[in-house]
């Protein structure tokens, strides 16, 4: 069988979550699986001599150069190309049977070729106003109804994506499969002694923290995070509050917040093999967001011990588990007193790190290529 992947989201640079995601599902699957044969599709205008997964011999590479502009607009109201007719042409076979796409992009495909389309999180349908009106106008192009309505199948990352998807879609629950992600490899592996302390001296990480890693995005509540911040004496004076990540909509105006606050720094964003050491050196990861598909710094952050505080919304409390401490994202004062409870509680915070490591355990990137495969041969 003939699989097509689009794998677009793997060349955007800083990496995003998708793209993390992306990567870590493709190598676990292609070390599994070597019956299927696997063709990769990115385009860009300046190509990258540089392609992941080039040493497995059933994975191929279809790499165009057209202006991406120029690709958008043709696929967006055009409907043109067809992506499984123009993978297959570049590549010499006859078709393409299954064409996976982790995650929404600009996607034409023929009528017969099954699609199986991964849908992340519904923030874009529902939370518009988080999104900058450049972004709002690529979702529209994109057409995510259309393609959520032509999937022949469709994957989620929780069971909280699938009720979305199902309720606001109408649905058939029985073709949206929840794949729960794994730990990126980078935070399974222990860091040295020498490696804790470069990271450490790199960005002058003072010895105990609180920590918000994620894109600065108002999506994210970083506001009520600051607020509680500076309404607790305790915290301003005891416990420094480091953020860490990309810039996203209106992350310029919490920067500029941050700086306001003596005890408060951005570090900017930090590459993946740095997270492990950022998460283990903080006293509690803050996580307050107002919508989350999944949340992955939550389940990282768990692995590397350390306790979260994240909001009761969406998929968070099941990928928190027992591992953290749940508020209401929108009450400031029970922010607050939950981070002022983890800095000073040693009994809770042993307790939470220790069930969250055992709950972040449960997260397996070989489950979910598993689950990619069996879907892959229950279709041919």
């Amino acid at each position: 069988m003939i699989i097509g992947i689009d794998a677009r989201c793997l060349f955007t640079t800083p990496r995003t979550g998708v793209g993390e995601f992306t990567f870590e599902l493709l190598s676990h699957l292609f070390e599994r699986e070597t019956t299927h044969q696997f063709i990769l599709f990115t385009n860009a205008f300046k190509k990258n001599d540089v392609l992941p997964f080039f040493t497995f011999p059933h994975v191929s590479w279809v790499y165009t150069t057209i202006p991406n502009k120029l690709f958008h607009v043709s696929i967006s109201l055009l409907r043109r190309p067809r992506l499984d007719r123009y993978v297959a042409n570049k590549a010499g076979v006859k078709n393409i049977d299954i064409w996976f796409s982790p995650n929404l992009l600009f996607t034409s495909l023929s009528p017969q070729t099954t699609h199986i389309l991964t849908i992340h999180d519904l923030s874009f349908e529902h939370y518009p106003h988080y999104f900058s009106q450049k972004a709002r106008m690529w979702h529209r192009a994109v057409h995510p109804k259309k393609q959520i309505e032509h999937a022949r199948h469709i994957i989620v990352p929780s069971e909280h994506t699938k009720r979305d998807v199902v309720h606001t879609f109408q649905k058939d629950p029985d073709i949206v499969h929840v794949f729960p992600p794994g730990l990126c490899s980078d935070i399974q592996k222990m860091s040295d002694e020498h490696r804790r302390r470069t990271i450490q001296k790199k960005y002058n990480l003072p010895e105990h923290y609180m920590l918000f890693l994620g894109t600065l995005e108002s999506r994210k509540n970083l506001g009520s995070i600051l607020d509680a911040y500076e309404h607790s004496a305790y915290l301003r004076t005891r416990m420094p509050l480091i953020f860490a990540g990309a810039l996203g909509y209106r992350g310029d105006s919490y920067v500029k917040r941050i700086q306001n606050i003596s005890t408060a720094r951005y570090i900017g964003y930090v590459q993946e093999e740095e997270k492990q050491t950022l998460y283990a050196g903080a006293r509690a990861l803050i996580y307050p967001s107002m919508y989350e598909g999944f949340g992955f710094p939550v389940l990282e952050a768990l692995a590397c011990g350390t306790p979260v505080i994240a909001s009761n919304r969406a998929s968070l409390p099941a990928v928190v588990g027992h591992g953290g401490i749940l508020v209401n994202s929108l009450n400031t004062k029970q922010l607050g007193d939950a981070m002022e409870r983890l800095m000073t509680d040693d009994t809770l915070y042993t307790q939470l790190s220790e069930e969250g490591r055992k709950h972040a355990g449960t997260y397996s990137w070989d489950r979910a290529a598993v689950s990619l495969l069996t879907l892959f041969d229950t279709i041919h």
